[in-house]
Formats: C-alpha cells, structure tokens, sequence
C-alpha cells in the first residue's frame, strides 16, 4: 500500500476509540439485509478477523453475492490498534481491494 493511502486510510479511523469499536460491532449485528445482495458493476470486499467468530463470515456468505473476504486471524478492528504484525497485512489487502477493476 502506498504510504499517501495508508495514511489517508488510518486517518479515517483516528477517531475511533475501543467504545466506538464496540458500538459498531454490536450494531453490525442488528443491521437487517436482504439475501444475496448482488449489485451489478459492484464488488463487496470484507476484512474477516476470525477471533470475531463464525456468524460474521457466515453473515457475509449469506447477505452478499461473491463477496471478497479476507481472513486474519486477530480480533475484531484489532489492526487498527494493534502492532504492525496485525495492521500491515491488512492494509496490504485493502490497497488490492482498491485496485481490483469489477
């Protein structure tokens, strides 16, 4: 990932706090989707940190058509502030999600 987009992209998240985490992860299990979701011209890219559990990945296989998903085995948003070991990988997969053509 280039450093101009690792930089872009981690600002995003320099907001966020462990209590926001929680938040998000707790409301992504409430958010009610139709099956299948398959949007022409569109690709749906996930980062599956697999500490999360199996419903997330089973979630993501059923409401998304094909979905993209990239396994890691950490916890939920633990690359936003973890170690490298957990952040680099991950950015890593989110600058090919970003270069892939649909």
């Amino acid at each position: 990932m280039s450093d101009e987009t690792a930089e872009k992209f981690m600002n995003c998240f320099s907001k966020f706090n462990p209590e926001s985490i929680k938040n998000e992860y707790y409301t992504d299990l409430l958010t009610h989707l139709e099956d299948d979701i398959n949007v022409e011209h569109t690709k749906e890219h996930f980062i599956y940190a697999n500490k999360m559990g199996k419903k997330y990945l089973k979630r993501y296989k059923k409401y998304f058509h094909n979905p993209d998903i990239r396994e890691f085995d950490m916890q939920h948003e633990q690359w936003l502030f973890g170690e490298k070991k957990y952040a680099d990988p991950v950015l890593k997969a989110i600058d090919e999600f970003m270069e892939m053509a649909v």
